[in-house]
């Protein structure tokens, strides 16, 4: 049987998606910008940088700012493995319901703008649901939330935890999941920062002294090149500091320290903190300002 040209040429490309996930994804699949419309994924040094240790790590802890393309690349990722390699069972797990069809969403998004002849050449969709996609190829992706309690007794080539830190459940989340990608699974865990002492901080902690089996990566508020000082600048004089070191963090440190909604103002404890005194030393401390702490030695300077 004779193949044209052109049919060459798409069975070249095909072979190569299949290799390729980053080739695949910045010439084939497009994305909502909220403010472009449909756009080719032009991905981030910062996204390129995941999907190589997504491909190298069983098992990945992500504390990330917000609104830093997480999610979308996820959405990508999912459909990349389910499309073109066969018997791939993936689940995401969410906060909510609604979350967990956002998140499917995307990736639906992306597989109906893809050309023609590459619909035509890959698996047939077997079922269209708001949380669940199937292909002929026997792969499968299904979203939904993690009260659900989805992943137990499955086996899962890839489960994706979005927000973990956010779940109401996050210890029984992973107590599910946990026994799933011992069986060879991988899990990719995500989250912007919520308060510290909490399950994903601790598996953060863990993950940073190699205590458990993650492999951290953090992506600060600067982790995307359209974000510079200006704009942090103005993030920061229109929140609250916990809320911008949850949504903005510019360290894991402060992501956690400072998120969560704390009792005490931290920046006044950090000042508090450099302002200390050797130990033995009596004084007075006070507050000329608004989160400024001064000591001093007798009563008569602090008028």
């Amino acid at each position: 049987m004779a193949y044209s040209f052109s049919e060459l040429k798409r069975e070249a490309e095909w072979r190569r998606c299949v290799k390729d996930e980053q080739y695949f994804l910045e010439n084939y699949w497009h994305i909502a910008h909220p403010a472009k419309g449909r756009v080719l994924f032009e991905l981030r040094d910062a996204q390129k940088f995941a999907l190589k240790e997504w491909a190298n790590e069983r098992y990945s802890l992500t504390l990330k700012a917000r609104q830093i393309g997480w999610s979308t690349l996820v959405a990508a990722h999912q459909f990349w493995l389910a499309y073109f390699h066969s018997d791939q069972n993936i689940i995401d797990l969410s906060r909510t319901e609604r979350e967990s069809v956002l998140l499917l969403k995307k990736t639906k998004y992306g597989q109906k703008h893809l050309p023609d002849w590459m619909a035509e050449r890959g698996p047939r969709s077997l079922v269209e649901h708001q949380q669940r996609m199937a292909f002929d190829n026997g792969s499968q992706i299904t979203s939904m939330p993690s009260a659900s309690d989805p992943a137990r007794g499955e086996s899962a080539s890839l489960i994706v935890v979005d927000e973990w830190a956010f779940l109401p459940n996050p210890e029984d989340a992973w107590a599910s999941i946990e026994p799933v990608a011992d069986i060879g699974g991988r899990i990719i865990g995500l989250s912007t920062a919520n308060g510290s002492g909490n399950f994903y901080h601790q598996l953060w902690v863990g993950a940073t002294a190699g205590t458990n089996k993650f492999a951290p990566m953090f992506f600060p508020w600067s982790a995307t090149e359209d974000r510079g000082d200006a704009w942090y600048q103005d993030k920061r004089e229109s929140m609250l500091p916990w809320q911008l070191a949850q949504e903005y963090p510019s360290s894991p440190e402060e992501a956690f320290i400072k998120s969560g909604n704390p009792v005490f103002d931290l920046d006044t404890l950090e000042n508090m903190e450099k302002n200390l005194v050797e130990a033995g030393q009596m004084g007075y401390l006070r507050e000329p300002s608004p989160k400024v702490i001064e000591f001093r030695k007798d009563a008569y300077s602090l008028a």
